[in-house]
């Protein structure tokens, strides 16, 4: 009896915990964000041996890395970035329509950022839900 009544309480926490574990991860269709600022760079950290995605409101016209410590490929809306070295750290701007963007990338091991959604504070729209 004790033996079933320990084996519950065992079985209850492992249920728990895994819960509360899944109840902190963040939704598959939440995205960190970042602003558009040609004034103050924000920081993007690339881990090595994987890529970063930085998805603009619209197409960026052209980007202009500090050096060649970073691969940059524009697909559609999307400016992805492969990190080359394994210390490497530049700034780069991306230039819009009619506007520019100013980024620090840093190269780290690991726990990088993967998907960027960057923001322009000057943009007017707001995402209505009904």
């Amino acid at each position: 009896m004790r033996f079933l009544i320990i084996f519950l309480i065992m079985a209850l926490s492992v249920i728990f915990a895994d819960y509360a574990k899944a109840k902190n991860l963040p939704k598959a269709d939440e995205g960190k964000s970042i602003t558009c600022d040609d004034k103050k760079p924000k920081s993007v950290r690339v881990a090595l041996g994987r890529v970063t995605v930085l998805n603009f409101p619209f197409k960026p016209k052209d980007v202009v890395p500090g050096n060649q410590a970073f691969d940059f490929k524009q697909i559609k809306n999307d400016l992805i970035i492969m990190a080359t070295s394994a210390v490497g750290k530049t700034n780069a701007v991306v230039y819009l329509e009619d506007r520019r963007c100013s980024f620090n990338l840093i190269t780290v091991k690991s726990g990088g950022d993967d998907i960027l959604s960057v923001k322009d504070p000057k943009d007017s729209q707001y995402e209505m839900r009904f």
